[in-house]
């Protein structure tokens, strides 16, 4: 009976203890609550930015030649291979000369011919010894001849390739003892630099863009480091793309490192000297929920200023320090700009007496 009588006193042992620590742990949020998290707020006052826009694009060179013979015949010489640089009028293939230069000779001594005939019969056509529709002949046989063998020895020139601009070898599509035939391109070069960007602008923001405007160029496939380039906008599209409602816009990029490739992604902002109305936060007050959408947001103080609430914003450009807020804020809203880490959404605060700091210290920008 005894025996009894202590196994149930032990039970009601443990679950007492079990209840005290059940009891100790609903009280430790409590607990937690009941402490004010030391913040810092400030109140978010319009402000002003110089206007931009950002759109990706692609990489274009200059300048794209493709190169090719004019007269047939099998290849005797290659130059330059791909990635390679040439110079304007460099000679970069050749095909086998030995036809069209016996062809020169062949319409020089024609030519030659033609001509002393003619020489020969025009003193007899002012003493009148020879028809005049004769010698009209002479003179159009010797025309045709010169003009031929102009045409030969344009034709022996035409089998050495010749660059027509400076730049890049892009692609090599000849061999040496290929036969190359007239119109097909064997090389293509590129002119990189200066480089043009194309993008497209949105039809609410085209308005703002001239021409000269400057702007900055990312390149995301050259990584953080050395990725960012500067141009200015050359050209500015006059129709709009029928589905996106986009107008083009060039910038000519300076790239005299090569490091910018036709066909890389890149993304353009363009800034002009105009001031638009913005709301600028400092960009460490803005946070990650940590969700599965991964939403933006910032924390808010209540009217009491006791306690806070996290709220969803969608952010824009960042401009130093600060970021823009495109929307989820208002002018007045007051938000937290340091102990946010440690808040969650209903959190007590206590806001630090220097919160009442002037809102020009936001971000370092001035309304």
């Amino acid at each position: 009976m005894s025996s009894r009588v202590t196994a149930v006193a032990a039970s009601l042992g443990i679950l007492t203890l079990a209840a005290l620590a059940a009891c100790a742990s609903a009280r430790s949020p409590n607990a937690e609550e009941s402490t004010a998290i030391p913040v810092i707020a400030r109140d978010v006052a319009p402000s002003t930015r110089a206007w931009s826009t950002t759109a990706s694009g692609i990489v274009q060179a200059k300048t794209t030649v493709d190169v090719s013979f004019q007269v047939p015949g099998r290849v005797v010489m290659v130059g330059p291979d791909e990635g390679q640089t040439v110079h304007a009028g460099q000679i970069i293939a050749a095909v086998d000369p030995t036809d069209y230069r016996l062809t020169v000779e062949q319409a020089a001594a024609q030519a030659d011919r033609a001509a002393r005939d003619r020489d020969r019969n025009r003193p007899l056509l002012d003493a009148g010894s020879i028809a005049a529709a004769d010698m009209d002949h002479l003179e159009t046989g010797a025309r045709q001849s010169a003009a031929a063998a102009e045409l030969a020895r344009k034709k022996l020139a035409d089998t050495r390739l010749e660059a027509p601009i400076s730049g890049i070898i892009a692609r090599r599509a000849i061999e040496v003892g290929a036969t190359a035939a007239p119109g097909q391109p064997v090389f293509t070069i590129v002119d990189l630099d200066p480089v043009r960007v194309r993008i497209g602008v949105p039809e609410g923001d085209v308005g703002h863009v001239t021409v000269g405007a400057p702007a900055s160029i990312r390149i995301p496939a050259l990584g953080a480091s050395g990725a960012s380039f500067s141009g200015r906008v050359s050209l500015i599209g006059v129709s709009a793309d029928p589905t996106t409602r986009s107008f083009t816009v060039e910038i000519t990029v300076p790239n005299p490192a090569h490091r910018l490739r036709a066909g890389m992604v890149a993304e353009a902002t363009i800034r002009t000297s105009q001031r638009v109305s913005a709301l600028l936060v400092p960009a460490a007050a803005v946070l990650h929920d940590g969700g599965v959408d991964g939403a933006t947001i910032v924390y808010t103080a209540d009217r009491t200023g006791s306690r806070v609430h996290a709220r969803r914003v969608i952010t824009g450009a960042a401009f130093g320090d600060s970021l823009e807020i495109t929307s989820g804020l208002t002018s007045g809203d007051r938000i937290i700009v340091a102990g946010q880490h440690r808040l969650r959404d209903g959190a007590l605060v206590q806001v630090a007496a220097n919160s009442a700091v002037h809102n020009d210290t936001l971000g370092g920008v001035k309304p």
